[in-house]
């Protein structure tokens, strides 16, 4: 067992500390365990590591039968998605998209982010809903010091200032009316630089600028967006070019995988059913039957889908 842990320290260029989180087992206690020298209870240490290590080996052998997803394609979503993201950072302007689930945004995000230059990704939740909260969170991404409410806004717009960036908000429509200002103000307006908001429907319909008394807080939002782009499924071309780098010929698969993809989840459920009905039938994905990925489909939902 002291090898096995020491081989997988070696292998993975892991600390003790990494291995202590991963096994639950304190950092001093492991080392001090597998060089033989811990003067506590061995047998409790040696109980714990072997569950862990069980674990880990049958999370290997999961992995090693899933198949990978394919890597980054640049969709014709993607493509809208990082000419939105472009013009929003060159203008600066303020730009938002809404999509459906599954679609590829985040996906497209991430790669904008990694590709890009000064790019800073925030995604939202409930949490951190007001306009304190996100600014807090959005100040540790950026790496900005200053935690005190009454200069953090300023802070961040120093940050920015001058650096042709561009900010991403995800899953924005967890934000709150004045938290959505506050950002357009402090990155946009102060800081010179590019905002790009991303929610579904709903967020969409706060920003329609209706006479509705509760979108009335967004007014000043609705005037200042620069590009507003809208997108609520999959695209037929999107999801043909995702089947075909998944290496799928057979027309019968690809017509079921097709009527998949145009539902709710859209390439994001397409993708999970692919890997799980390779994965439980035991075979290469470009060898599923139309019976592989029925039955992995309704493993994942109670809606019916056409033979």
């Amino acid at each position: 067992m002291r090898e096995e842990v020491k081989a997988i320290k070696e292998a993975e260029t892991l600390s003790w500390e990494a291995l202590g989180r991963e096994s639950n087992v304190a950092a001093s206690t492991l080392a001090a365990f597998v060089a033989g020298t811990y003067k506590g209870d061995n047998s409790r240490v040696a109980a714990d590591l072997q569950r862990w290590l069980e674990t880990r080996r049958q999370r290997e052998r999961v992995t090693a039968e899933l198949p990978s997803p394919p890597a980054f394609l640049m969709t014709p979503t993607a493509h809208d998605i990082f000419s939105s993201l472009s013009f929003a950072q060159a203008a600066p302007d303020f730009a938002v998209l809404v999509g459906g689930a599954g679609i590829g945004k985040t996906t497209a995000l991430d790669e904008y982010r990694k590709r890009g230059t000064n790019v800073w990704l925030l995604t939202a939740d409930p949490s951190i809903a007001k306009a304190a909260n996100v600014l807090s969170i959005l100040a540790e991404q950026l790496g900005v010091s200053e935690r005190r409410n009454a200069f953090i806004a300023r802070a961040i717009s120093a940050h920015v200032r001058g650096k042709n960036g561009l900010v991403i908000v995800d899953d924005a429509q967890q934000l709150e009316a004045k938290a959505f200002d506050q950002l357009r103000t402090t990155i946009l307006d102060l800081g010179g630089c590019g905002i790009a908001v991303f929610g579904n429907e709903s967020m969409l319909t706060a920003l329609q600028g209706s006479a509705d008394r509760r979108t009335q807080a967004y007014a000043q939002l609705h005037s200042r967006v620069g590009v507003r782009k809208v997108q609520h499924a999959a695209r037929a071309a999107d999801i043909c070019m995702v089947l075909e780098a998944w290496g799928i010929t057979a027309p019968a698969v690809l017509q079921v995988l097709k009527q998949i993809a145009r539902k709710p989840g859209a390439l994001r459920i397409m993708n999970k059913v692919i890997r799980l009905a390779a994965f439980g039938a035991g075979c290469t994905v470009a060898s599923l039957t139309v019976a592989h990925i029925e039955r992995a489909w309704a493993q994942l939902s109670s809606q019916t889908i056409e033979s």
